[in-house]
C-alpha cells in the first residue's frame, strides 16, 4: 500500500531578474505579427523594457510529491510547472532553470524558459508572466489535484486545469477544461510547453511513424528523422539525424505531420533520463521540437534566459491542433475537456510506445534485437512478448515497480514484421508495438495561400476562408473582406450575413449586427419559419437583449429553441430574461431545460443556483452549489453564491482566496450579475472583494448614483490604471462604460475598445471629447496622433498630436519613440531628429528600439565615437524574431569607424576593427547565425590586408567574401541574406579575375531591381514573426522601392557607375533619409574606391 500523495504550499525565493513597469499606453497592433498569427496585445498592457537587475524574490509554490516524482507548481507565474523532479533517478526530468531570468519573448512580453508552461488560448500566452488562481482537492484512493486557472480576458474564455499525482503512478497527470461563456463562438489553442535539457546527449523521441515533419503554417516541409533537403536555409543533403540537439544549427520549429501513436519524448543520453508525454492522439495530436539552435545566436539566447543552466529545447504538445498556429474552434457555451500526462522514464533511450502504464522498446541491432521495458505503474507478474508471422520468439517474466525499467539485448533474428506485447497478470495487453514498416511515401506537400476575395466567385469558399482567418487569428487577411465578397455576389446568404452579425455582434455594434442577422433569417425563413440551423434567431436574441429590446429578445430566444442546435443557448437566454423580470421560478425551469442539453455550461450552472435560492429553497441551493464545486472547483459564480447562501465568514474567505485579489474575476463576475438584473448583488461582491483596479472601480461607480462617492471612484480608477493595466475588451465593460459617458476617463477607455476593434469613426468621437474635457491627458492625444497617421493619412494632424502628447509627459520613453517613428516616417532630416533625441538623451536610453535609433543617427551624423560608447556600455534585451538592430548598428560602428582609418591611408589600424566585427559582444545580447557569411567584412579585411602587402591574407579574405547566397529576393527578416553581401561577393569575384561573374552578378541586380521596382508588395500570407511593438503602420510598398533602389545602387556601384549609383542612392534617401545601408554607401560611393579596376 502506497502511501497518499502529499500536497502543501509553501513559500520560497528564487533569484529573479526584474522586468520594467507595464506600458498604459495602448498597443492597436493591427499588422504585427507573432507566432504565425496577430501579434495584438489588447486588452493588456505590454512590458517591453527589462532591467538586468537580479534580487531574491519570494514566490507561492504549491508542491505535490509521491514515492516517485516530486512536481512544483508556481501560481504566480501563469501556474506553470516550474520543477518536476524524478526520486527515482535523482534527476530533473524538465529543464530546471534556477533563476527567473525574463527574455521579450512572450505575446506581451516577458517570458521565461524551464519547466511546463501552459499556453493558451494562443502562445506564448498572455498571462505567462501574470498570476493565475488555484485551489486544492482530495480525490479517492490517496490522490491529490491541485487546480490552476483564469478567466483571460483577450477571449473571454476560462480555464482550469487540473494537476494530479495518484500514490501508485510515476506520472502527472493534467486534466485540461476550457470553457467558453461568450454569447459567440471563440477560438482557442493549447500547446504545452515542457522544456527539456539540451546538448549533445540530447535526442528527441518522436513516435516511429513520424516520417515526415513541418514549419509553422505547414508552409515547409522536412523528412525525419533523417532530413535529406533544405530547411530553415539550412542544407541538409547529406542526410543529418534532425532528433539530436546539436545537429540542428540555427532556430527551428518542426512538426510531426501525423502519428497514430499517443507519445511524444525526449531522452538525456548521458544522464539515463528522458521525458514522456502520453495522449489521445485523436484529441493531442500535436507534437513538436523547437530549439535556438547550436550555434552562438542560440548560446546567446540561453544566456538571456539563464545565468548557468545551459540550453533546452522545447517538447511542445498540442490539444485539438497538429501546427502552429492552429486553433479550433469552441462554440458558445462549450466546454471542452482533455487529459495530458507527463512522466520520467529511464533506461530505455528511444522507444517504440507508451501509454500511462509503461513503455516499450524494441529495436533490431547488428546482434539480433534490443528490447525493454519502463514501468509507469505496478507491473507486478507481468510478462513481455516479442513474436512474428511464426509464432512467439521468446517471453520475458517482469516485475516492475513504477520508475524502474529492465533493457536487454537478444541474439535473435527474423526476417519477419515483429511484434512486441506487454500483458499482466490475467494476460491482458498493457501495451504493444508492430514493428513500424515505412510506406515510402513522398514527402507531403507544403501549404498554399488562399487566393485574395475578389480573385472569388464562390460564396461558399468565400465563407470558409472567411472562418479560417478567423479562426487562425490570421494577422495580415480580414474575415471581412472575404463575407463582404459573398454578399456582392449573393446579398442573402446565411452563412455570410451570420458571420458579419456574429463579428459585428463581437464589436459592439448591435444596429449593425442586427441588419447583417435580418438579412440572414430572411432567406432562412423564406420558405418557413422553422429551419434547422437556429442560430441567427439566436444572435438575434442576443442583439436584441443588449439593447434593452427584452420582448424581443424573448420570442427570438423561444424561437432558437426549435433547432436542436440552439436549444440549451435559446433556453439559458429566456432564463436570462426570466431572471431580469424577477421571476425565478420561471427562470429555473428554463435553466434546467438549458441544463438537461448542456450540462457544463457554467453560467447556466451559477443561475440555477441564484434561481433556486430566489425560488425559496436555500437547502436544495446549498447542495447543488456544493455538488457543483466537486466539479468544478475554480467556479468563481458559485464560490459567490455559497457566500451569499451562508453568509458564513469561511465562504467569503474562500471566495477571497479564489479571486486572488485580480481585477479581470471580479469584472467577469459583476457582468454576469448585472445580466441577471442583479446589480444589487453586483454591490455587495464589490464591497466585499474591495479592489484598486480601474475596470472594477469603474463598475463600482457605475452602480451608484451623480454624487460625490461617485466622483471619488472615477478618480481613484484613473490613478489606478498604471498600477495595473488593463483595457475594456468585454461586452459587460462596454456596456458599463457607455453608462458613465458624464466621466473623461470612462470615455476614453470606451475608445480604446472600440479603436482596438477597428471601429474607428465611435472612437475619434469619443477621444476629442475627451480632449475637450481632460486637454492634459497625455495618451488620448497620442491615440488621436496614431489615428491621424495610420488612418486619415494626415501627416501634419498626427505630428501636433504626437508632439503635444510627448510634452505633456517628457518622461514617457514610448512617447518619444513614437514621435521619432513619425519623424521617421515623414523623412525628417537625421540631424533634426537627433537634436530632438539628444534633447531628452535620458529618456531615449530607457528603451532599447529607440537607443538603436540613436545609434542610427549617430552613425549617420559622423558621431561615430558617441554610438561605439553605448554599444560597448549598454546591456539590450532583444525581442525574439526581431534580432538584428543593435547588432546592425553594431556592425555598421565597426565598418564607418574602420573605413574612416582606411580613407586616411590607415589600413592596419582599420584590421582589428573589422575582425572584431565578426564576433558580437556579449552585451549586445545576441549571437552570430550560422550561414552568415560576412562578405562585406571580408572584402574590406581583403583590401586592408592588399595594401598592407599581406597577399596570403588578402586571398584568404576574398575566398571568404565570395561565400554565400548569388540569389536576390524581397529583404523581409533579420535572417534574410542582407543585399550588400551579395555586392561585396561579386566585388570579391572581381578581384579574383572572375570579372564576368561578377559582371553578371552586378548586372542581374540592377536588372532585377528594374522588375521588381515596379512589382506590387504583400504581406507574406505565412508570417511567423514580425514582433515589433510599432503602432505607426509601414507602407511595405515604399520599403519595397527603398529596397529595390538600394540594390540599383549597389549594382551601378559594382559596375563602376559611380554617378549612376549616387543619383538612385539620392532618390533612396529622399525617400527616407535615415536609411542606415543607404547612408554607408552613400559615403562610399564619395570617398573610398572599392572597385578592382582602381588603385
Amino acid at each position: 500500500m502506497r502511501a497518499d500523495v502529499k500536497v502543501w504550499v509553501e513559500t520560497i525565493t528564487l533569484p529573479t531578474y526584474e522586468v520594467g513597469a507595464e506600458d498604459p499606453n495602448p498597443m492597436f497592433l493591427e499588422k504585427r505579427v507573432y507566432q504565425g498569427s496577430s501579434g495584438g496585445v489588447y486588452p493588456y498592457g505590454v512590458i517591453d523594457t527589462l532591467t538586468g537587475q537580479k534580487q531574491m524574490k519570494p514566490y507561492r509554490a504549491v508542491w505535490l510529491e509521491n514515492d516517485f516524482i516530486k512536481v512544483m507548481l508556481l501560481p504566480e507565474l501563469g501556474g506553470r510547472i516550474h520543477r518536476a523532479y524524478d526520486k527515482v533517478m535523482q534527476r530533473d526530468f524538465v529543464y530546471y532553470n534556477e533563476v527567473i531570468k525574463p527574455a521579450l519573448v512572450g505575446l506581451v512580453g516577458p517570458w521565461i524558459s524551464g519547466g511546463i508552461e501552459f499556453n493558451w488560448p494562443q502562445h506564448h500566452r498572455p498571462t505567462t508572466f501574470m498570476p493565475v488562481d488555484f485551489t486544492i482537492a482530495e480525490q479517492e484512493g490517496g490522490a491529490k489535484t491541485v487546480w490552476l486557472g483564469e478567466v483571460e480576458p483577450m477571449r473571454g474564455l476560462q480555464v482550469m486545469a487540473g494537476f494530479t499525482l495518484y500514490p501508485d503512478k510515476a506520472l502527472i497527470e493534467i486534466t485540461g477544461k476550457v470553457f467558453n461563456g461568450n454569447d459567440t463562438p471563440r477560438h482557442f489553442l493549447w500547446w504545452s510547453n515542457p522544456a527539456v535539457k539540451g546538448g549533445d546527449a540530447h535526442q528527441s523521441v518522436f513516435p516511429p511513424d513520424v516520417t515526415a515533419v513541418y514549419d509553422h503554417g505547414k508552409r515547409d516541409v522536412s523528412a525525419f528523422p533523417i532530413a535529406r533537403g533544405t530547411y530553415y536555409k539550412v542544407d541538409y543533403s547529406a542526410g543529418v539525424d534532425i532528433s539530436r540537439y546539436r545537429n540542428i544549427p540555427v532556430p527551428t520549429s518542426y512538426m510531426a505531420d501525423k502519428s497514430d501513436y499517443d507519445f511524444v519524448g525526449a531522452y538525456c543520453h548521458d544522464e539515463q533520463g528522458g521525458l514522456l508525454h502520453v495522449a489521445d492522439h485523436h484529441v493531442s495530436p500535436g507534437k513538436k521540437q523547437w530549439s535556438w539552435g547550436n550555434c552562438d545566436f542560440g548560446l546567446a539566447w540561453d544566456r538571456n534566459l539563464t545565468d548557468d543552466n545551459g540550453p533546452y529545447i522545447e517538447l511542445m504538445t498540442g490539444v485539438y491542433t497538429d501546427n502552429q498556429p492552429d486553433f479550433t474552434w469552441l462554440d458558445a457555451g462549450e466546454e471542452k475537456v482533455f487529459v495530458q500526462n507527463f512522466l520520467p522514464y529511464n533506461t530505455l533511450g528511444t522507444l517504440q510506445n507508451a501509454n500511462t502504464r509503461a513503455a516499450i522498446k524494441l529495436e533490431r541491432s547488428d546482434d539480433g534485437l534490443v528490447c525493454g521495458v519502463y514501468a509507469v505503474a505496478p507491473l507486478c507478474g507481468a510478462r513481455f512478448e516479442v513474436s512474428d508471422e511464426g509464432g512467439v520468439l521468446f517471453t520475458q517474466p517482469l516485475d516492475l515497480q513504477p520508475g524502474q525499467a529492465w533493457l536487454e539485448p537478444f541474439a535473435i533474428t527474423s526476417e519477419g514484421r515483429l511484434q512486441a506485447s506487454l500483458l499482466d497478470e490475467q494476460g491482458q495487453c498493457v501495451l504493444s508495438y508492430l514493428e513500424h514498416q515505412p510506406a515510402g511515401e513522398a514527402l507531403p506537400d507544403p501549404a498554399t495561400a488562399p487566393e485574395p476575395a475578389v480573385n472569388l466567385d464562390s460564396v461558399d469558399e468565400l465563407y470558409f476562408i472567411g472562418q479560417h482567418l478567423e479562426q487562425y487569428l490570421h494577422a495580415s487577411r480580414s474575415p471581412f473582406d472575404y463575407y463582404l465578397r459573398g454578399l456582392e455576389l449573393d446579398a442573402g446568404d446565411y452563412r455570410c450575413n451570420l458571420a458579419l452579425a456574429t463579428l459585428e455582434y463581437n464589436r459592439g455594434n448591435y444596429e449593425q449586427a442586427l441588419v447583417y442577422a435580418n438579412q440572414a433569417l430572411t432567406r432562412a425563413h423564406r420558405l418557413n419559419k422553422n429551419p434547422q440551423c437556429g442560430k441567427a434567431s439566436l444572435l438575434r436574441g442576443h442583439i436584441e437583449e443588449r439593447l434593452g429590446q427584452f420582448d424581443a429578445a424573448f420570442d427570438d430566444f423561444y424561437k432558437a429553441t426549435w433547432s436542436g442546435n440552439c436549444r440549451d443557448g435559446g433556453f439559458l437566454g429566456l432564463a436570462r430574461i426570466a431572471m431580469v423580470r424577477r421571476d425565478a421560478s420561471q427562470a429555473l425551469q428554463f435553466v434546467e431545460k438549458s441544463l438537461a442539453v448542456n450540462g457544463t455550461h457554467y453560467g447556466a450552472i451559477a443561475l440555477k443556483g441564484l434561481a433556486l435560492l430566489e425560488s425559496g429553497e436555500p437547502e436544495a441551493a446549498i447542495a447543488y452549489i456544493d455538488e457543483q464545486r466537486v466539479r468544478y472547483p475554480l467556479h468563481y459564480q458559485l464560490a459567490f453564491l455559497r457566500w451569499l447562501a451562508s453568509e458564513q465568514t469561511a465562504d467569503r474567505d474562500a471566495l477571497v482566496h479564489l479571486c486572488n485579489g485580480r481585477g479581470t474575476n471580479l469584472c467577469f463576475l459583476v457582468s454576469e450579475l448585472l445580466s441577471w438584473g442583479r446589480p444589487e448583488l453586483a454591490s455587495k461582491l464589490l464591497a466585499a472583494l474591495p479592489m484598486e483596479e480601474t475596470l472594477p472601480l469603474l463598475f463600482e461607480a457605475s452602480l451608484l448614483a451623480a454624487e460625490p462617492e461617485q466622483e471619488a471612484l472615477l478618480q481613484r480608477a484613473e490613478q489606478a490604471f498604471g498600477r495595473k493595466v488593463r483595457f475594456p475588451n468585454t461586452l459587460g465593460e462596454v456596456a458599463m462604460l457607455a453608462q458613465l459617458s458624464h466621466s473623461w476617463f470612462a470615455s476614453y477607455l470606451l475608445g480604446c475598445f472600440h479603436y482596438s476593434k477597428r471601429n474607428y469613426g465611435q472612437a475619434i468621437v469619443l477621444w476629442q471629447r475627451v480632449c475637450e474635457q481632460a486637454p492634459d491627458f497625455a495618451p488620448v492625444w497620442r491615440n488621436l496622433g496614431i489615428h491621424h497617421f495610420n488612418k486619415a493619412g494626415d501627416m501634419a494632424a498626427a505630428e501636433q498630436c504626437l508632439r503635444r502628447a510627448f510634452a505633456l509627459k517628457p518622461d514617457d520613453a514610448r512617447l518619444l519613440f513614437e514621435l521619432d517613428q513619425l519623424h521617421k516616417r515623414r523623412a525628417m532630416a537625421p540631424a533634426e531628429r537627433l537634436a530632438l533625441l539628444e534633447s531628452h538623451r535620458a529618456v531615449a536610453l530607457k528603451r532599447d528600439d529607440l537607443t538603436a535609433e540613436l545609434l542610427s543617427l549617430y552613425h549617420i551624423t559622423g558621431q561615430l565615437e558617441a554610438a561605439a560608447e553605448i554599444l560597448r556600455l549598454r546591456e539590450f534585451h532583444p525581442w525574439e524574431g526581431g534580432e538584428g538592430k543593435v547588432t546592425g548598428q553594431y556592425l555598421i560602428n565597426q565598418q564607418r569607424r574602420a573605413l574612416v582609418l582606411m580613407t586616411q591611408g590607415r589600413h592596419e589600424q582599420a584590421i582589428p576593427l573589422l575582425q572584431q566585427a565578426l564576433h558580437y559582444p556579449l552585451n549586445l545580447g545576441e549571437g552570430r547565425l550560422v550561414g552568415q557569411t560576412d562578405n562585406d567584412i571580408h572584402y574590406l579585411l581583403a583590401l586592408c590586408h592588399l595594401t598592407c602587402d599581406n597577399q596570403s591574407l588578402a586571398a584568404q579574405s576574398l575566398q571568404q567574401a565570395c561565400l554565400g547566397q548569388g540569389s536576390l529576393g524581397a529583404s523581409r527578416y533579420y535572417n534574410d541574406q542582407p543585399v550588400d553581401y551579395l555586392f561585396y561577393q561579386g566585388l570579391a569575384l572581381a578581384r579574383l579575375g572572375r570579372v564576368a561573374e561578377a559582371q553578371r552578378l552586378f548586372e542581374g541586380m540592377v536588372a532585377w531591381a528594374e522588375q521588381a521596382m515596379g512589382e506590387s508588395v504583400e504581406a507574406d500570407f505565412f508570417a511567423v514573426s514580425l514582433p515589433d511593438l510599432i503602432v505607426l503602420d509601414d507602407d511595405p510598398q515604399h520599403k519595397h522601392r527603398q529596397h529595390c533602389l538600394l540594390v540599383r545602387a549597389l549594382g551601378q556601384l559594382g559596375l563602376d557607375q559611380r554617378d549612376a549609383c549616387a543619383q538612385t542612392l539620392h532618390e533612396l534617401l529622399t525617400l527616407n533619409p535615415a536609411h542606415d545601408k543607404g547612408q554607408l554607401f552613400a559615403l562610399i560611393c564619395r570617398e573610398l574606391s572599392l572597385n578592382p579596376s582602381q588603385p
